[in-house]
């Protein structure tokens, strides 16, 4: 019997009031507690918050409470990231981006 898939959806987010130029892109990675890659996209975000929707085979994944996520955003006007990996919860995770360059 095959296992239904692992299914992780949230919102990309900055700190600062931006509006965001055509052609940002915003890339998420669900990641283990080891740092391994389990899922990743790469979505045009032309508003913010950016929602997002990764799928992972849950056989990768065998402690679910142990899941981070990722992300960084490009464009124009600048580079934000996580500083730190956020933890995967229950309910669709909020992942608030830093300034990391200009």
């Amino acid at each position: 019997m095959a296992s239904e898939l692992l299914t992780v959806t949230g919102t990309v987010d900055i700190r600062e009031s931006v509006s965001l130029p055509p052609g940002a892109i915003a890339t998420i990675k669900l990641v283990d507690g080891e740092g391994e890659v389990l899922a990743g996209t790469a979505i045009e975000s032309d508003a913010l918050p950016t929602a997002f929707t990764l799928v992972a085979d849950p056989a990768f994944a065998p402690d679910p409470d142990s899941l981070f996520l990722w992300a960084a955003l490009r464009g124009e006007a600048g580079v934000w990231g996580t500083t730190d990996l956020v933890p995967v919860t229950d309910d669709a995770p909020a992942v608030l981006l830093t300034k990391i360059e200009d």
